[in-house]
């Protein structure tokens, strides 16, 4: 049978000698075959030389699923066509065409035709073939044209991206690289994006799974995402923000290593990827991966001859200045140039080896600097400084939630805590200088940290420069220091030590200070002695200043030197610090002095400061204690002048010198008579005796008693001597015995007198004591015959009058239920009675239960509480805290007006207290002392209570503000 005895097949073949592709080719064989054929169904696949089997193309109808592959097997091997019942199948080269329930005549016509069809599908597949290898051609070309031999890595990026949107005619794509630390099995997400086709808001990336990670980078596949087919799967959902309708994803790597991402998708309906699609989008990756690569190397060369250039430049920039002050701000304004950081800080070792402060910041503020102090050993900048190498945190606030880290200083710990830290990438360099650490160099960024590996590892190179620069810089400026210091101490004490050094040089030792501090203003203020020590003189240098600027900086003052904020610093500084002048526990008044410049004042500028407020304050000191001698002498010489003592000097000699005029009323004129002529002469070895003694030992003196010749008659003296210091002579202290011996007779009578009282008073006190102890048998006693007997008697009763009203009529019997009412109200008010004299429970179950019935029992809602271990106290000690808050408790309901009172009971280890409080009106000292005078002895008793019982009462109240009653007794 020829192709013209077959007019119904010719349309269709015309049509597939116009295939461009195999998948296209065999669509149109399948949908001949099931129109000419009137097929059931009908498949065309493509032999696979790798698995043996084959890979469907095109399929269409139904019954094909319950077909084996054996037929295809013997076809394959046979090449002619098969029959097995309604399955067929014929081979056309590397094509197997396989029907089901076809027109057998129509298939042996199509047979007929299996040489044209072989040859036909051939030369789709050849053109194919070449097809692909021009267009993956052309698209490496353009590629290579678009970069343009550029190696910046950007440039190579997004033309990689465009080239491949263009190549695949869709809309947008992007290349996206990973870190460098991808592996294998980990999930990974593309970090650097760039674009073609994608919106201004577009930031993102995508996300590569473990399994996606295998599929591209180990197996060199690419990835085709298609929504119809996997919008619900894993995939989707990770394509989610990109919402495409088809899409490609091919791995960017070299040798070996995963270097990113190609991604590439349409937005239109109805387009497909083909195979020649996926040949093109792997070549244009692997081109793309070369340029990658080589871009990277350069730009790490670039950067290492960048680095190498900036560290000449750092070095140089270091070595030209070897003021401190210069070089710290240098190495910080070069490492945040260098490295790109948000904030730097250098911090410093403290002297106790401890602790590190920040000495020079740029980018941070004044607070974060004041209150910033790092442990050594804890923190970023503590563990470099403590291990002297390199600690770095990508994300330190992340990482500290995790509890792998922890904030060096109290205050950072406290922003992190508070959400507040405004800093992610954080390193922290060690700066060392011959073998041992002095500091830290700390690098903040805002964004987590950026640097890499090789940018890491010349931080650490920059480190030792700067270490090396700082440590020349600290040297010199030490012993420039030293010089500057001494001789300004040297010119302090100079001016400090004439006798109106006070008045006539302050401004001089301001400015000697100040210069000495290396600052540029500042100001001494004085206090006046106390006891009004308010503000007496100021005096300033290059500084004028107001009241209310003098009364801020009056709040700073401390106990020593310290550094102040921005916000308490005069208008026109930046850093200041403030000292006060001290003497003892007294202060003289403060040191001030500020700069314009940001760094604040080192540790050792505060101890400059101090030894400047030293030196100053013992100037005061001894000017004022020289001005407190002139009026302490003047002062006891008018104490001399009108004592009643006689006060006599004399010299080494004995001769008088001075006498006070109670001396001359006693005893005559004095001065210029020998005190040894004026004692009468039994008398004199004593005098003589107390001379020499008190010569030998000043400090013990001399005392004895002599006899002399007064005005009117010979009296009797009692003489202290004290030697004067200097010239040898002798001060004399002299008192009338007479008049001591009446003065000590009157005592001695009062004293006895006392001792009646005192005696009178322990026999009352014993009085009470038993009174009291019999008051509280009687009550006991009554309580318990009331509830003994009078309760009971009247309990017989009632029933009685219960028996009897159930045996009387109606009218009687409602007269006999109003006598029992009377006598429940009787029997309650006896048991009442009875409780309120001598409460069983509190006998019975201890102090707490009594007190929380007493509680129960008050007009005003009181609650109780507990302190301690309870335990039972004494039976008397618990009756005597019993009663007094019974009394208290009375009070409160008569007179406090109060609104809820309290019993709290503290037990302590000897002793427990027990506290009545309330809300009440309260009262004061003076009323409560009115209401005693009128006979209101109720706070009277209740401490000559406790008093009894050896504890102790305090009263706490004010009127508006309730009352308080703290009872404590030993238990």
């Amino acid at each position: 049978m020829t192709v013209a005895e077959l007019p119904s097949w010719q349309p269709p073949l015309t049509v597939l000698a116009q295939a461009t592709t195999v998948a296209e080719f065999a669509a149109l064989l399948v949908e001949l075959v099931m129109d000419g054929a009137q097929a059931h169904g009908a498949r065309a696949s493509l032999w696979s030389a790798e698995s043996g089997g084959c890979a469907s193309l095109a399929e269409q109808g139904r019954g094909l699923s319950l077909c084996g592959d054996e037929l295809g097997q013997q076809v394959r091997h046979s090449a002619q066509m098969a029959w097995d019942g309604m399955h067929a199948a014929l081979p056309l080269g590397d094509l197997l065409l396989e029907t089901v329930g076809a027109r057998p005549e129509q298939l042996d016509a199509l047979w007929a035709l299996a040489p044209l069809l072989t040859l036909a599908f051939e030369g789709v597949q050849a053109r194919e073939a070449r097809r692909g290898r021009g267009r993956e051609s052309e698209t490496v070309t353009q590629l290579v044209r678009r970069m343009g031999g550029s190696l910046e890595l950007p440039r190579v990026l997004t033309a990689t991206a465009e080239t491949a949107a263009q190549a695949l005619g869709w809309q947008r794509a992007f290349v996206g690289l990973l870190s460098e630390s991808a592996t294998p099995g980990e999930a990974a997400r593309t970090g650097d994006v760039y674009t073609y086709g994608f919106g201004p808001d577009f930031s993102g990336g995508v996300g590569v799974g473990p399994s996606s990670f295998e599929r591209l980078f180990r197996q060199g596949e690419v990835i085709v995402y298609d929504r119809e087919r996997d919008q619900s799967g894993r995939m989707g959902a990770g394509l989610a923000e990109l919402d495409p309708e088809t899409a490609v994803i091919a791995p960017l790597a070299v040798r070996g290593r995963p270097l990113g991402v190609l991604y590439a998708d349409t937005r239109s309906r109805g387009m497909t990827v083909t195979p020649d699609d996926l040949w093109v989008v792997l070549a244009l990756a692997e081109q793309a991966s070369l340029a990658i690569d080589n871009a990277r190397l350069y730009g790490e060369e670039t950067r290492k001859r960048q680095a190498a250039e900036a560290l000449r430049e750092v070095g140089s920039a270091l070595s030209h200045s070897l003021q401190l002050g210069d070089t710290l701000q240098a190495v910080l304004e070069r490492a945040q140039s260098l490295f790109g950081a948000d904030a730097c800080a250098v911090y410093e070792l403290q002297p106790d080896g401890r602790t590190l402060a920040i000495r020079s910041a740029v980018g941070l503020s004044s607070e974060y600097v004041l209150r910033s102090r790092a442990k050594l050993g804890a923190g970023i900048t503590g563990r470099a400084v403590a291990r002297s190498e390199r600690v770095a945190v990508r994300d330190f606030p992340a990482e500290q939630a995790q509890g792998r880290l922890g904030g060096g200083s109290r205050y950072t710990r406290q922003l992190l805590s508070q959400g507040r830290y405004p800093y992610r990438g954080v390193v922290g360099l060690p700066l060392s200088a011959r073998g041992h650490a002095f500091g830290g160099l700390c690098l903040y960024f805002l964004a987590p940290l950026p640097m890499t590996p090789e940018e890491l590892a010349l931080s650490e190179v920059f480190a030792a420069q700067a270490s090396l620069a700082i440590e020349n810089a600290r040297l010199y400026e030490e012993e420039v220091r030293r010089e500057r210091e001494s001789a300004a101490l040297l010119g302090v004490a100079r001016l400090q030590s004439g006798e109106e050094a006070e008045d006539a040089h302050l401004d001089e030792v301001v400015a000697l200070a100040v210069q000495a501090m290396n600052a540029e203003r500042g100001l001494l203020a004085l206090f006046s002695p106390a006891p009004d020590s308010t503000l007496d003189r100021v005096a300033g240098y290059r500084l004028e200043t107001r009241p209310d600027e003098l009364s801020g900086l009056l709040s700073q003052l401390g106990r020593g030197p310290r550094r102040l904020s921005r916000r308490h610093t005069l208008a026109g500084a930046s850093s200041s610090l403030i000292v006060p002048l001290r003497s003892g526990h007294d202060t003289l008044g403060f040191l001030y002095a500020d700069h314009s410049g940001e760094e604040l004042p080192s540790d050792r500028v505060l101890q400059l400061s101090r030894a400047f407020a030293d030196q100053i304050a013992l100037a005061l000191t001894r000017q004022r204690l020289r001005l407190a001698l002139e009026r302490e002498e003047a002062r006891y010489r008018q104490l001399a002048e009108s004592a009643h003592d006689l006060i006599v000097a004399c010299d080494a000699q004995g001769v008088v010198t001075y006498a006070n005029p109670a001396s001359q009323r006693l005893l005559g004129e004095l001065e210029g008579r020998s005190m040894w002529a004026l004692v009468s002469h039994p008398w004199r070895a004593a005098l003589q005796d107390a001379w020499l003694r008190c010569l030998a030992a000043p400090l013990d003196g001399g005392r004895c008693d002599i006899q002399m010749q007064g005005r009117e008659a010979e009296v009797q003296l009692e003489l202290r001597l004290s030697a004067v210091s200097g010239g040898g002579g002798m001060l004399l202290v002299a008192r009338d015995i007479s008049e001591l011996r009446r003065l000590a007779s009157e005592i001695e009578q009062r004293g006895e007198a006392l001792q009646l009282a005192d005696a009178r008073q322990l026999e009352l006190r014993s009085y009470l004591s038993l009174f009291t102890q019999a008051q509280e048998e009687e009550r006991r006693r009554i309580s318990r015959e009331l509830h003994d007997d009078t309760a009971q008697v009247l309990v017989a009763i009632a029933r009685r009058v219960d028996r009897l009203s159930r045996e009387l009529d109606a009218g009687l019997r409602e007269r006999a239920q109003d006598i029992r009412g009377d006598l429940d109200a009787a029997i309650q008010g006896v048991r009442r009675f009875a409780r309120n004299l001598r409460p069983s429970v509190l006998d019975d179950l201890g102090l707490l239960p009594a007190l929380e019935w007493l509680a129960s029992q008050a007009a005003t809602p009181t609650r109780v509480e507990v302190q301690g271990n309870e335990r039972r106290l004494p039976p008397s000690t618990e009756l005597t805290l019993f009663r007094v808050v019974q009394e208290a408790l009375g009070n409160i309901d008569k007179h406090a007006q109060a609104s809820s009172a309290a019993i709290r009971v503290v037990y302590a280890a000897a002793e427990v207290t027990v506290t009545v409080s309330d809300d009440g009106v309260g009262f004061s000292a003076e009323q409560a002392r009115e209401r005693a005078a009128q006979g209101h002895l109720g706070l009277a008793g209740l401490r000559e209570r406790t008093l009894l019982a050896g504890g102790d009462l305090e009263i706490v109240s004010e009127p508006g503000r309730g009352s308080e009653l703290r009872f404590s007794l030993p238990g």
